[in-house]
């Protein structure tokens, strides 16, 4: 397996960091990021102590300016990037409808859903628009978007009406950059009903399980898919 650069946002924990880790031990350059640089503490720690081809930038995905700065300290150093993996996100109207009414949720608030695009719509948008530059220097740039199947618009469904219309929102992004980004491989993941702070302790998939489906996605040889939705190597319904 070639050597890629890889950059992933909000790898402080979760998924994220796991895959972050599992990539740095099959060789990879990775380049974590969070918020709270403080967070990445730990990470430095097992990166330094296994001698891993890793570094560590603070990144609020939510903020251009915090997007941009990074744009230009990681130009500095990279002269490419060979994968993005957007994997920063929030759920935060985990017991919210947009139409109550003959239930027993909560009406989701604008800011609720505000604070959903800005994180889980925009912010790859962003990083994906500062980012395409290098990623178009590598032989083989490939660019992973966390989705999930809730926004699956096959499987559309009531519950947890920001993250679900953020994520159907992102898959469009996938299929657009698809299409513009010519020599650049963009899909949709689902990492699955995984066992984190996000997923809660009834999901169904250990973060173990949930990520080499994660690392398949973000290591594609050159002729591999495009475009396409993926969950755990398989391609499901849009």
């Amino acid at each position: 397996m070639t050597s890629r650069i890889i950059l992933i946002t909000g790898s402080n924990r979760g998924i994220g960091n796991a895959t972050g880790l599992a990539l740095c031990k099959l060789g990879h350059t990775v380049i974590f990021t969070a918020r709270d640089l403080q967070s990445l503490n730990e990470t430095k720690i097992k990166c330094l102590d296994k001698n891993y081809k890793a570094s560590f930038y603070e990144l609020d995905v939510g903020n251009l300016d915090s997007i941009q700065k990074l744009k230009v300290r990681l130009s500095k150093k990279y002269d490419k990037i060979d994968t993005l993996i957007n994997n920063a996100g929030i759920l935060n109207d985990r017991n919210e409808s947009i139409c109550p009414s003959g239930t027993n949720k909560k009406t989701m608030s604008l800011e609720q859903l505000n604070q959903s695009v800005q994180t889980n719509l925009i912010g790859p948008i962003m990083m994906i628009q500062s980012f395409s530059d290098l990623l178009k220097k590598s032989t083989n740039g490939i660019i992973v978007n966390f989705s999930s199947v809730l926004g699956s618009l096959s499987e559309m469904s009531s519950g947890m009406p920001s993250y679900r219309i953020t994520k159907s929102a992102l898959n469009a992004v996938t299929k657009i950059c698809d299409s513009e980004l010519q020599g650049i491989k963009v899909n949709s993941v689902h990492p699955g009903w995984v066992k984190t702070d996000m997923g809660g302790e009834e999901a169904l998939l250990t973060i173990e399980e949930s990520v080499p489906g994660i690392i398949w996605a973000a290591t594609l040889d050159k002729d591999g898919p495009s475009g396409k939705f993926f969950f755990n190597k398989q391609e499901i319904p849009w």
